[in-house]
Parts: C-alpha cells; structure tokens; sequence
C-alpha cells in the first residue's frame, strides 16, 4: 500500500469484532468486506455484559442508545453468600467516571444492532463463507472459501472467534484453545415470572457463591432476566451433546445444585426459556498476531473466558484501535500490525489471566472452605474492588486525535 491509496481490507467473521471493524473502518473511509461462515441467526448464543469501556466504543458509533434500550442498565456488581447475605457491592455504572453504564443483553440483541448499523452504512456482509485458504502476493492478499469463490484486498483481518481458521492458516503450530475444565451453563427467563426478583437486583450484576458452586442472574432487556453458571468438567462436552441441549435435563442439573440457593435463583432455572451450555477455552498468549498482510483480533488473538466479563468490550476495543492505526498509517499496514499487537497484547493477556483467577474462585467447595471464601471476598472486595476494576473501566481510545506518522 502507498501513501495515498486506502486499503481494501477483507474481514473474516461477522460477530462483534468484525462488524465493529467494519464500522470503524467506514467511519474512517476505507472500505471492506465482511465474510461470515454461517448463514444469517436471528437468536444466537446466550446473554452478555458490555461494560463501561466497551459501552465507550459503542458510543463513538452513535450506537449505545440502541443498546441501551435493548438491553439493562447494571449499576453495581452484588455479591452474595447461598443465603442471601450481602459480601460486598460494587459500583459498576459510574457514568461520571467511566463515560457509559454498563449493558446487560443477549448477544443476538448486540449482533442485530451491529449488523443493521453495517447495513445501513452499505457495508457488505456475505454469509455461508468459510475460508478455507490464504494466497498472498506483492501487493495483496486473497482469500478462498468452501464453496469454490474468493476475493482480494490489501489486508485481511481475521475476526473469526477462539477456533479461528485464520490463526490455524498464518500459525498452524501456534497454542491451541485451551479447554479451563469449565461448562458454562445459562439460560433466559421472563420477569414477569420472576415475583421475587428485587429492583436492586434487576439494576445490579449479581454473584451468588456457595460451598456447591456459583450462581449469577441479572436482568437482560425485553423484560427478560438472564442467569449463568460454572460445572466443572475433567473433559469438555462433545459438539453432539451440545447441540442436542434438553431444557428439561438442564432445569434438573441446575436445580440439584442450586435449589436451596437464596431467592430468586430456583424461579430463575424453573422458568428458564432458552437454555444455553458452552465449553469455556482462552488462548493464554500467542507468540505473534500477525503474519505479512494478515492480522487476528478478538478471540481468533487472545480469546478469554466469560469470568473475564470482558470478551465482548476487549474486541471492541480492537476494532477502534485498529481502523485508528489504519486510517492514520500513511500506507504502512506493517508497522500498523506491530503497534497494534505492541499496545493490544499486555493489556488483554492481563485480561485473560484474570479471567482464569475468577473462574479458580468459582469453584464447590466444602461448607468450612466456603465461609472463609466468603469471609474474604467481603474484606478484599471492599477494600480494592473498585480500585481493581477501574483500570479496565476507564480505558479510552482517542478517535480524534490522530496518531503521528
């Protein structure tokens, strides 16, 4: 690429990290085209937190009114024992201090808004594309799909989640997911089902830790509330056992677990609607994001466990930075990759390793084990909890000020 010529870029994969992109990336002049593996789903996967520096994002799209009526304000995070009693409560949606709220919705709610926003910036997306191969020359890179096409542009970007194809073609010997010995398990209920759910709870992201395990519920938007929960597992589930989910057989595990929880917890699992079970990976670290004209972001780069409570903000966060560092390269798509993945890589791998500590404290226990947990949880949790999520929180990426050449 030249000084004066913007690139084409090819986007592998339309979730949230390739949609944000492509919106960044129109926002900045410069074209693209999104490839995504699976036809067009109106209801995908289960439910999500966009928190404040995500929020912030979405925001220089002009898009955090649309999620925000979509979804549920959360203005603090509540922690509490599997009675009921309150360890500690954090505030979360300090718009003063962080510049949005956090969002609480499902994630086919956060994919529509992206997806209508692409379209109405007259963004391609074509769907039922699944790369099967990289071919890159002087000066350009194509990629070829299943069903016998292909397309050419300057960089390809490879947004296409944690079994990334792009990161198996650019590392083929590179770190693997790695199975957290986790299941996540959630599921969406109406509130209108929900008598003994609080108005504190439904503003609040609640955290519920017991010797048997941990229970979170929030609300979700649409007058629905969501739940999610850890069953720890030597091995992961097959994908036959995923997709042949009963919401009978869900209903019951959960309840052998959490039916003497505190209130509204068993309401939450007996009135669940769409159950939802997912082996939970990340990828620790990966020794480079880019290889030539090829560059991973969100998940295929660094994917990290929902304990986290940050995969959606963090490829958020990507997407920005990236249109920033390309809009402002003067052609120079190398060292764009490197000041990306140089800028990127400490603070999302500080991400992911927090989010393996938070999923290691979720853990059953025994009675005696629990109540020291619990014990101090309350103490760290007031002393440092609000210290310990600000530098997440207040991240902020400057979309006007432009980089220097």
């Amino acid at each position: 690429m030249t000084s004066n010529h913007l690139p084409h870029v090819l986007i592998i994969g339309g979730g949230i990290g390739g949609l944000s992109l492509a919106l960044f990336l129109h926002k900045a002049g410069i074209g693209s085209t999104v490839y995504e593996a699976y036809p067009p789903r109106e209801a995908a996967g289960g439910g999500l937190n966009i928190a404040p520096n995500g929020m912030n994002v979405l925001a220089a799209l002009g898009l955090a009114h649309d999620i925000i009526s979509r979804g549920a304000v959360t203005m603090q995070h509540c922690f509490r024992d599997e009675q009921g009693k309150v360890l500690a409560s954090i505030p979360y949606g300090n718009i003063t201090k962080y510049g949005q709220p956090g969002v609480s919705l499902s994630r086919a709610d956060l994919h529509d808004v992206l997806a209508q926003a692409a379209k109405a910036a007259g963004i391609s997306i074509q769907y039922n594309k699944r790369l099967t191969g990289i071919d890159e020359h002087p000066t350009g890179v194509k990629a070829c799909f299943e069903d016998g096409s292909s397309d050419s542009g300057d960089i390809l970007i490879g947004a296409d989640g944690i079994r990334s194809r792009t990161r198996s073609i650019i590392l083929p010997d590179g770190p693997q997911p790695a199975f957290v010995n986790v299941v996540g398990v959630g599921g969406f209920a109406k509130i209108s089902n929900l008598p003994e759910i609080t108005s504190r709870e439904l503003r609040s992201l609640n955290f519920t830790f017991g010797a048997k395990g941990f229970f979170g519920y929030c609300a979700a938007g649409n007058e629905y509330a969501m739940w999610w929960s850890n069953l720890y597992a030597t091995e992961p589930m097959s994908e036959q056992a995923l997709r042949q989910l009963s919401l009978d057989y869900v209903k019951a595990e959960m309840l052998a677990i959490y039916k003497d929880f505190h209130a509204p917890i068993s309401t939450l699992i007996e009135h669940t609607e769409r159950p939802i079970k997912q082996n939970i990976s990340d990828i620790q670290s990966l020794p480079t994001w880019h290889k030539s004209r090829i560059l991973l972001i969100g998940d295929a780069a660094h994917a990290v466990s929902p304990n986290s409570g940050q995969g959606a903000s963090m490829a958020l966060e990507d997407s920005m930075y990236l249109a920033k560092l390309l809009r402002d390269a003067n052609g120079d798509y190398e060292q764009v990759f490197t000041q990306f993945e140089q800028d990127r890589k400490p603070r999302v791998e500080k991400i992911v390793a927090e989010g393996r500590r938070r999923g290691a404290g979720k853990q059953a226990v025994s009675p005696f084990q629990a109540k020291i947990r619990n014990f101090m949880m309350s103490i760290f949790l007031r002393l440092f909890g609000i210290k310990g999520q600000d530098w997440v929180y207040q991240y902020r990426i400057d979309w006007e000020t432009r980089q220097r050449a």
